[in-house]
């Protein structure tokens, strides 16, 4: 359990220095799903092409991440460390998801059959 709390400290640090890029990425949440309001509100959602396609997101995440706090994977020596990378790593595969379903069913979701 301490994993866990001091892994959410450090991200709410982490959200907290960045409150400008977190509002940012809340509006690219905001639009996606506006966008799937407008156009793909009548098609069924794409769940396995968004869902395929955020891991590809995390995978990546896994090694781009630590630059955007000016470190490397090879800088990660504590536990807190290693927890608080795992802990975005997830953030980021959700958000990927939760923006990219409603993208995918707009472009490629079919349509339902009455």
């Amino acid at each position: 359990m301490l994993l866990l709390n001091q892994a959410f400290m450090m991200l709410w640090e982490a959200i907290l220095e960045n409150a400008t890029l977190v509002i940012m990425l809340l509006l690219v949440l905001l639009v996606a799903w506006g966008y799937w309001v407008i156009k793909g509100r009548h098609k069924k959602l794409a769940y396995r092409v968004a869902g395929v396609l955020s891991a590809i997101v995390a995978v990546i995440g896994f090694f781009v991440l630590p630059m955007l706090f000016k470190a490397s994977l090879a800088d990660l020596n504590y536990w807190v460390d290693w927890a608080f990378h795992l802990t975005m790593v997830v953030a980021l595969l959700v958000y990927a998801y939760l923006v990219l379903l409603p993208l995918m069913t707009g472009l490629i979701g079919a349509e339902h059959r009455a």
